[in-house]
């Protein structure tokens, strides 16, 4: 029904208009308890095999919804109901940000991308985390990880101009996380130090990275900090800031956020540099299975993984799996599939490990790189 009758209604709408006509309508699907019941039967699937525990938190399925399409945390019940194992919101900052001029989302139908260029609008966290707590008691088992976008408040920029420095973004940073820490917001707090359609990216350098970190390790908290990793093709880089994550107080690393450098994907649509923004979805795919390969070899055993990009059937968050990530997220997948997608992975998901020999997903997390160091051995 999704791809036949829904998607092609969506389609003659904007992209804009359509993700505020989705927010607003999942808004009143999850206030009503018959809606979400009949969501759950229709779209949900669990089963055992998938359920883990990691670093404290209980996940029921690998498969999240990665920050960035539920920006003010609205919709965590439903995401639960339509069979999300976490729901990641987002990214958030301490005060309200109307983000950049629209249009903040351009669809590139045949590369199966968005271009993204929304700069963190959000209502400010003390808005938000009305919605948090009023969501609260209607979420069940599914946990909430809260996105800080690593920029400066719209006050702060205010009061010392275009140029704002670490130190400064940096307070702010840190403000906005204790203030999730102290009222318990969050299951999983995610730094996201790459924000490619927000403006510069400071943080994306090992001293800068370190200077951020440290502020976090200061903080008190009982809950995991992952780190949202920027999308770069320079290993060297990338690698340089794994090597400072495992230096503090951090349980976990998202790879990757959007691609920022067109020239590195293939694009099947037409695409002027007019048109501002990350690019989302199937160009990421490739680059980021990459990128986790990595993550997991050389920090495997420190870091939890959570991988992201291009996610559209089972076998693309298994690849994910079997590169080292212990969960997967996704958004772009739901514009394309649908909905009936996250039940759609986890069934299969199931199936894939009975496939391989696996009875439980955690077999499954970094076997690729796991047969290759066997095979190495035995050579």
């Amino acid at each position: 029904m999704y791809k036949y009758l829904v998607k092609p209604l969506l389609f003659l709408l904007t992209p804009d208009f359509t993700h505020r006509l989705i927010i607003f309508c999942g808004r009143m699907a999850q206030a009503i308890p018959l809606i979400r019941w009949m969501v759950r039967k229709m779209w949900s699937f669990q089963d055992r095999a998938l359920q883990q525990e990691i670093d404290g938190v209980t996940y029921r399925n690998p498969v999240g919804l990665s920050a960035g399409f539920d920006k003010n945390i609205q919709l965590s019940s439903l995401m639960g109901d339509v069979g999300f194992g976490f729901a990641s919101g987002g990214s958030v900052t301490l005060e309200p940000r109307k983000g950049n001029r629209r249009p903040w989302f351009h669809r590139l139908p045949k590369t199966k991308s968005v271009v993204v260029y929304a700069g963190m609008p959000n209502y400010g966290l003390k808005k938000i985390s009305r919605h948090i707590i009023k969501n609260r008691s209607r979420v069940q088992g599914v946990p909430t990880v809260v996105s800080v976008a690593v920029i400066a408040n719209k006050s702060t920029k205010d009061a010392f101009g275009p140029r704002v420095s670490e130190d400064l973004i940096i307070k702010d940073v840190k403000k906005a996380v204790e203030y999730i820490v102290k009222h318990q917001l969050a299951s999983v707090v995610e730094i996201n130090i790459s924000c490619p359609n927000a403006g510069k990216e400071p943080f994306i350098y090992p001293e800068t990275l370190d200077m951020l970190l440290r502020e976090m390790d200061d903080i008190e908290r009982n809950v995991p900090f992952w780190v949202k990793m920027p999308h770069l093709y320079d290993m060297q880089q990338f690698d340089s800031l794994l090597q400072t994550i495992v230096k503090h107080n951090i349980q976990g690393v998202t790879v990757a956020n959007l691609v920022k450098d067109r020239t590195m994907v293939t694009i099947k649509d037409p695409l002027t540099d007019e048109i501002r923004g990350g690019l989302s979805g199937e160009p990421t795919r490739e680059h980021s299975l990459e990128l986790i390969r990595h993550a997991y070899q050389k920090y495997g055993d420190r870091l939890t993984i959570i991988g992201v990009g291009g996610i559209f059937t089972a076998e693309d968050a298994y690849a994910k799996i079997r590169a080292g990530a212990s969960l997967v997220g996704l958004i772009t997948g739901l514009f394309f599939e649908g909905p009936q997608l996250v039940g759609r992975i986890n069934r299969e998901l199931v199936t894939l490990l009975k496939n391989d020999g696996f009875s439980h997903i955690s077999e499954a997390v970094g076997a690729d790189l796991k047969k290759k160091s066997k095979k190495s051995k035995k050579s």
